[in-house]
């Protein structure tokens, strides 16, 4: 019923649906940010537009430009960018080849002329994401990674089998790494 990601979470007495993206969190179509997104809605389609106008890309690269545009504050998880994608292309905005075994996808006349139609939602992305406060979301992207990078060693040390010795001693890093969080 729901595709990877997807969540039916209790929330305040009635249910609410959303994806989580790759940190964790909310996602309903455009990441968190004011209400909720990062983007107002549809604004995901047209910086996709955008970047595919650029060059040719796949669907992991449309990924990987967003969060480097966002200086790491947004990377739209899978579970967002392929039901776009599969919409631009439904709408003949963009069409697919395949390229060294990869889906990759390239802007169509339609696509460009709905690209011209939404210029004010792509200045406002790159105002937003340009010039002041992008050192603070830098680092902030900085922080993201190494706790990503926690998070990951944890699960590979669960994934290559972890004794009842080894858990004290997980407890203990994860422990000494929010200590020094809290102090700092």
């Amino acid at each position: 019923m729901y595709g990877f990601g997807h969540h039916r979470r209790r929330w305040g007495g009635h249910f609410t649906e959303g994806h989580h993206g790759r940190w964790g969190g909310r996602h309903e179509g455009g990441g968190r940010g004011p209400g909720g997104r990062y983007f107002e809605h549809g604004a995901l389609k047209i910086i996709a537009l955008a970047l595919i106008a650029e060059r040719p890309r796949n669907g992991y690269e449309i990924i990987k430009a967003v969060g480097e545009k966002t200086g790491g504050a947004y990377e739209p998880s899978p579970g967002v960018v392929y039901p776009t994608l599969n919409l631009l292309e439904e709408s003949g905005q963009i069409r697919a080849t395949e390229i060294d075994g990869k889906k990759v996808f390239e802007i169509t006349d339609e696509g460009r002329a709905a690209l011209d139609g939404n210029k004010t939602i792509l200045e406002g992305f790159e105002s937003r994401f340009s010039g002041e406060g992008a050192q603070h979301r830098g680092h902030r992207s900085e922080v993201r990674r190494a706790m990503g990078r926690l998070v990951n060693a944890v699960r590979a040390k669960f994934d290559e089998g972890v004794s009842e010795q080894d858990i004290p001693v997980l407890v203990a890093a994860i422990d000494a790494a929010a200590d020094a969080v809290e102090k700092a």
